[in-house]
């Protein structure tokens, strides 16, 4: 019981010791300051948004055939790489078949012009070589429009045999495969989907209270979890969707950050910018009975400010309370520190 009551007694005189060392040497705290500052932000609300390729294609096949050879999903083509091969058979014998047409015509064609070559020299002495030479003329004319009439059906059968190799539009990857080798293939059957990773954007659907205050090339704020960018307006759609009553916007971004698929948060305008006075967000400090913040006076003591918040940014929120514009104020070490508690500033504002 003693030993106890001596234990008791020992704590009580360290505890008191311990305050008293503390009201006559004050503990210096080591912190970081900024400056309350005036800036434009614009109220908004968040919401929701997908990052999407800005080139991701279904290709189809644009002729009949048999599937000899095709892309595995995953692989990486660029613009007119060899995405797969139809089998063309039919459509090279049809090729064939047409250019033979157009020999006997061509040797037509060459004895019609040098049978009017000769005729032109006998119309100056023979009326008679006159008609004949009307006649090779029409003839001549009649034997050019069908050379050219064949050459163009071996245009088009040619641009079938071409038709048959499925190429890449763009520079992208296989992501899905509807397809297998040996397969048949209609016309416009899907094949692949094909994705390009690196042009990327985001897209998103707003309220029509936003629509007025979103433009094109206007900076928006976008997240994931704790993530946030900034991003520029790309396309406003003002055309609400039938069924949401939503408008479409698309933003561009850093494409490197996020992989097509994420789901990201927009910051989208529901008012006016308006110039408010703002902190840094680390300079808020969460308690049971509210937000506060520590200014730096002249005497390099922690004042308590209660403050309320309002509007923000990626960095910096509105705080209305007992401030001033260029009021130094602690956004690193405030977690710990006392009211009028001595301070030490590290970083290099003169204050």
């Amino acid at each position: 019981m003693i030993n106890k009551l001596i234990s008791i007694f020992i704590f009580q005189f360290i505890f008191l010791l311990e305050n008293v060392i503390a009201e006559n040497k004050p503990f210096q705290a080591i912190v970081q300051i900024e400056e309350v500052i005036n800036i434009e932000i614009s109220p908004s609300v968040w919401v929701s948004g997908n990052v999407i390729s800005q080139y991701d294609s279904k290709i189809s096949s644009e002729v009949e055939g048999r599937i000899i050879n095709i892309l595995e999903i995953g692989d990486y083509v660029k613009t007119g790489d060899i995405i797969g091969r139809i089998e063309n058979t039919r459509y090279q014998l049809n090729y064939a078949e047409i250019q033979a047409e157009i020999q006997p015509i061509e040797s037509l064609l060459q004895f019609y012009t040098s049978e009017a070559e000769r005729l032109n020299k006998l119309t100056k002495k023979n009326n008679a070589a006159k008609n004949q030479l009307e006649q090779i003329q029409a003839n001549k004319d009649e034997a050019i429009a069908k050379i050219k009439l064949i050459k163009s059906k071996m245009a088009t059968a040619y641009d079938l045999i071409n038709r048959a190799i499925i190429k890449a539009p763009f520079d992208g990857v296989i992501t899905d495969r509807y397809k297998s080798i040996g397969e048949r293939v209609n016309l416009n059957d899907e094949i692949v989907r094909l994705v390009n990773t690196q042009s990327l954007e985001i897209q998103s659907y707003i309220q029509q209270e936003s629509l007025a205050y979103m433009k094109t090339g206007n900076n928006l704020e976008i997240k994931v979890d704790s993530s946030i960018v900034n991003g520029v307006v790309s396309k406003v759609i003002p055309v609400a969707d039938s069924v949401s009553k939503l408008y479409e916007i698309r933003i561009q971004f850093d494409d490197q950050i996020w992989p097509v698929g994420t789901a990201v948060k927009v910051a989208s305008p529901i008012n006016k910018r308006q110039n408010v006075l703002a902190v840094s967000r680390d300079a808020l400090v969460i308690r049971q009975s509210g937000v506060v913040i520590y200014r730096i006076n002249q005497q390099n003591r922690a004042e308590l400010i209660p403050v309320n918040t309002g509007i923000s940014n990626a960095t910096h929120i509105q705080v209305i309370g007992n401030i001033n514009l260029n009021d130094k104020i602690v956004v690193r070490g405030n977690e710990r520190l006392r009211p009028n508690q001595s301070v030490k500033v590290i970083n290099d504002l003169d204050y």
